[in-house]
């Protein structure tokens, strides 16, 4: 019986340290995917670096505000060069915004994007400037050495 009780406690203490281990930021897990009619779907466009351009159509992103003047948004089922074998959800943190009227301006630099239960420091969010307004949404950013643009409408 107190063989059993160690081995609950070495397994409870694993959880744990497993639990901690995975998290990524201010959010542990991704947010759940909206509804369609939350979210902004649009056109995601990266620069190949290499004279072309990669486009990706429907792209979903949505976005969560915080009192501290900063967002998190996801991109849905993104990826980034047609040779990418899997999509995936993107998640980028602590966007700063401020707000003129019904529009959020937003900036950010040096955000590392998590994907797949973890960072992606070689993708680190660069020179990043947007909009959100009741009905649409622009984005601009360096992902790693990528430039992206999304644009995208309720």
């Amino acid at each position: 019986m107190y063989m059993n009780r160690i081995k609950t406690l070495i397994l409870f203490a694993l959880c744990a340290v497993m639990a901690i281990a995975c998290e990524n930021g201010h959010n542990n897990e991704l947010p759940k995917k909206p509804e369609d009619k939350r979210c902004f779907v649009g056109s995601m466009n990266v620069d190949q670096n290499d004279g072309t351009m990669f486009t990706l159509n429907d792209v979903q992103v949505d976005y969560e505000l915080h009192d501290d003047n900063t967002l998190n948004f996801v991109m849905y089922d993104v990826k980034f060069a047609s040779a990418m074998p899997l999509k995936l959800d993107m998640v980028v943190e602590g966007v700063t915004y401020s707000v003129d009227g019904n529009r959020y301006t937003l900036s950010g630099d040096g955000i590392v994007p998590y994907a797949m239960g973890g960072p992606f420091e070689k993708f680190t969010i660069t020179r990043l400037e947007g909009s959100i307004t009741d009905e649409h949404m622009t984005l601009s950013f360096m992902c790693g050495e990528y430039p992206v643009t999304y644009s995208g409408t309720k």
